[in-house]
């Protein structure tokens, strides 16, 4: 189906526009664009650069368009300026190559526009139009060479007299969104036309210096996505280097900011004695002397290749929170060259970090750092308060190198971990603390979780409480914590104490939950959490105990990721039992699942029982190959506990008098090897002990004795020592399946054993019927021995 090759909207677009004065269109600028949109066709098509009285109308009413906004580009309203830069920004994006190489007279234009005392508005659309145009083309070298080159110099200039006006110039402040979507023009720009933009480099590098660490110090607020977009600039402008220096550039950069990052911890960390030891060659505090603790920690400088000057501990850990974002921004931003990672001076950053400890409130000195006795305590308390932010800084970077390194991260995970753990410990109160956590615990788990140490998984253990008390609080299953008198009330018993009076009447508060609120970000890396816990921890060292209050965990808050983990990765104990299977919970909850479906249908856990239970029985009959072969005394092997005959019988089970009998021969008979399942995993040395077992337990039969029956019209009762004559020629002895009344027996019960024949044996009305079989747990696919 072809379109028609003149869309009405062509038409009604170009009567608008001229019907229209420029002050009236900003209202119809929606409508104008949407028209725009759908005239793509006549657009992209070539069109001569003049028109005659030969040209088709879509040609005129095309060339028609593209005056009318060049003569809005130069309007003398502001307003039709604006509408003007709109429609250039849709005509380029629709019709592609076919404006773009016609398009040096709207770019000209355009630049004229932001050089002009406009609205931030204004300039805002012209820069976003540009980079538009300038992105575009970069696809062409002949329109870089004929159009980009010429004007992206002139771009440059007038960003830069928009950032720092001139000092004769009474230009207002300008916004930060303003400052914000230049930079962001420029991060975008440098790595497509880095030669070009080499000469404005150090002046970029300058104007972004107020906004990449800012502090209360200078007197300014600036928004986190202005600090953002000013890093991103900075690190970008290494590719203006010369060529082969770019990654050089890069490292003295990343190197620099580690740099200042120790000078300003030795001012704000001034107060606590530190015993970390760099790798580096740092010694912590050694640029402080005794005359600098009377005044306040300080630091930065008023030149431009530093940061701007701090006074004061709070502006201190806020230039430490921005280094350290700074250098987590380094390692996001893409570079075009190799370059190295100092993974080690960034792991020693954080080791500096961790190796403060607050002080406990629970009064523990021992686990405290030892403090500074020339500062006061003002500045001390002052530092445990920001010091969890500093903490947070901390954990986000070691995620970030963890993100960007990948499987690389595996050499250093051991150390982060031990160093999140450390911190985790003090400042797990602060829920963007846990969460942080809960993200780089996910995150090491799945890298290198299967072959953690037992005292390694254990040290996870208040990281997967505060996670399940998260998850369960979140769901309104979190018990309300009992109200206790602290031991300074309790001795302080003459002196008046208010108490709340209501804690006294039985209103069952201690039975009733509370609903904890926290962002739904939070709760889905808890439930990460508690998903990896199961699917990629050892279960095997993890406590019975903390593992069924993880299950609770994930019933009660509904989590099918993490029920479906846990039944994946079942924790078996020592006798390789399955003693927590949750299936039937979740098949509950979720019943119209699709994973959960294929688990129902397809998951068999193990024996949860005794070995000899009949779950476990179970399992290694269908593992063995059916046998067909019928009995001599009409039974029938060919389904589990079905009967051959015709006339079924049915066989009650009952236990014959225990008398002394002497006991039969043993003899050693070697078993047939069955290559075991392997979707049942079984210890080795359970392995070993139950081949010894099966060598040691055969028992050697007596001579054969013909099957005798009593009544062929009454049951046959059948006791746990059946005789089968070995001697008939009809039909070759097979191995039995055992009847389920039997299944429960000890295996030394199974193992049948005969007396020795007598007269008395053969003259009973109670002779039992004897098999003589052999059950190994591997289940033999031989014939078996059925003797009498």
């Amino acid at each position: 189906m072809a379109f028609a090759s003149l869309p009405p909207e062509l038409r009604s677009l170009c009567r608008r526009l001229t019907a229209t004065k420029a002050e009236q269109l900003p209202p119809l600028l929606p409508s104008l664009l949407k028209d725009l949109l759908r005239c793509q066709e006549p657009l992209s098509k070539p069109q001569e650069a003049k028109t005659s009285e030969n040209s088709s109308e879509s040609a005129i009413l095309v060339h028609k368009l593209k005056t009318q906004i060049s003569t809005l580009l130069n309007s003398r309203a502001t307003q039709g300026r604006f509408v003007g830069v709109a429609l250039v920004k849709c005509a380029i994006e629709t019709s592609g190559w076919e404006c773009l190489r016609t398009s040096e007279l709207w770019v000209r234009g355009i630049l004229s526009i932001l050089q002009r005392k406009d609205p931030a508005v204004v300039k805002d659309l012209c820069i976003v139009t540009l980079i538009k145009i300038y992105t575009l083309m970069h696809a062409y070298p002949t329109l870089v060479r004929e159009i980009v080159t010429p004007t992206l110099p002139t771009f440059a200039t007038a960003c830069l007299q928009i950032l720092k006006p001139p000092a004769s110039s009474k230009a207002a402040k300008i916004p930060t969104s303003l400052v914000e979507h230049i930079f962001e023009a420029f991060s975008t720009i440098v790595p497509l036309y880095p030669t070009t933009l080499r000469q404005f480099s150090s002046k970029l590098r300058a104007e972004t210096r107020p906004y990449i660490a800012p502090t209360i110090s200078d007197a300014t607020i600036i928004p986190s996505s202005l600090q953002a977009s000013s890093r991103r600039l900075a690190i970008k402008l290494h590719m203006t280097a010369v060529k082969g220096g770019d990654s050089s550039e890069w490292a003295k950069h990343l190197d620099g900011l580690i740099k200042t990052f120790h000078s300003t911890a030795d001012q704000v960390f001034r107060a606590v004695q530190e015993n970390w030891e760099s790798t580096s060659g740092h010694v912590p505090g050694s640029m402080l002397q005794q005359g600098d603790f009377d005044k306040e920690p300080h630091g930065g400088s008023t030149n431009l290749d530093q940061l701007p000057p701090w006074v004061g501990l709070y502006a201190g850990s806020q230039r430490i929170i921005a280094l350290l974002d700074f250098i987590g921004e380094y390692l996001r931003c893409r570079t075009k060259t190799v370059v190295t990672i100092p993974v080690s001076a960034i792991v020693d950053i954080v080791a500096r970090i961790s190796s403060i400890l607050p002080p406990s409130q629970r009064g523990n000195k021992s686990t405290s750092i030892q403090l500074n006795p020339a500062i006061g305590r003002e500045e001390k308390d002052e530092l445990w308060a920001v010091f969890p932010d500093i903490q947070f800084a901390a954990i986000k970077l070691q995620h970030t190198v963890a993100q960007r390194l990948g499987k690389n991260f595996m050499p250093i995970a051991q150390e982060s971990l031990e160093q999140l753990l450390r911190m985790f410990e003090s400042s797990y109160r602060l829920p963007e603390i846990r969460t942080a956590t809960f993200l780089l615990i996910k995150d090491i788990l799945k890298l290198c979780g299967p072959t953690m140490a037992k005292l390694t998984v254990e040290s996870l253990s208040l990281v997967n409480k505060a996670c399940r008390r998260d998850l369960l609080g979140s769901a309104g299953h979190l018990k309300r914590p009992k109200q206790t008198a602290s031991p300074s009330q309790a001795g302080q018993k003459g002196k008046t104490i208010s108490q709340n009076a209501d804690a006294f009447l039985s209103n069952k508060a201690d039975d009733e939950s509370i609903l904890t609120t926290l962002s739904s970000d939070h709760i889905s890396t808890a439930v990460a959490l508690l998903t990896t816990l199961f699917s990629h921890a050892p279960q095997q060292h993890i406590p019975s105990s903390l593992r069924a209050q993880m299950l609770r965990t994930a019933i009660l808050c509904q989590s099918r990721d993490a029920q479906v983990a846990s039944v994946l990765h079942p924790a078996r104990d020592k006798s390789g039992r399955t003693p927590q299977v949750i299936l039937p919970y979740l098949i509950q909850q979720f019943p119209h699942d699709e994973s959960v479906e294929i688990l129902r249908f397809n998951f068999r856990p193990m024996a949860t029982g005794c070995r000899s239970d009949l779950m476990d029985v179970d399992d290694e009959l269908i593992d063995d190959e059916p046998l067909v072969q019928p009995l001599s005394n009409g039974l029938s092997i060919d389904g589990p506990f079905a009967f051959g005959s015709a006339t079924p019988y049915d066989m009650p089970v009952h236990k014959p008098a225990e008398a002394p009998r002497d006991p039969s021969p043993v003899r050693v008979v070697e078993t047939i090897a069955k290559v075991p399942n392997p979707f049942i995993p079984k210890p080795a040395s359970k392995m070993v002990a139950r081949s010894e077992e099966e060598r040691i337990a055969t028992v050697q039969s007596p001579p054969a004795i013909p099957l005798k029956r009593k009544n062929e019209g009454e049951e046959i009762t059948i006791s746990k020592r059946i005789e089968v004559d070995r001697t008939t020629s009809k039909t070759p002895s097979t191995s039995a399946l055992v009847p389920a009344a039997l299944s429960h027996a000890t295996p030394a019960a199974i193992t049948a054993k005969t007396d020795a024949p007598n007269e008395d044996d053969e003259d009973s009305d109670d002779e039992s019927v004897h098999l003589n079989m052999d059950l190994d747990s591997d289940g033999d696919d031989d014939d078996g021995e059925e003797e009498v």
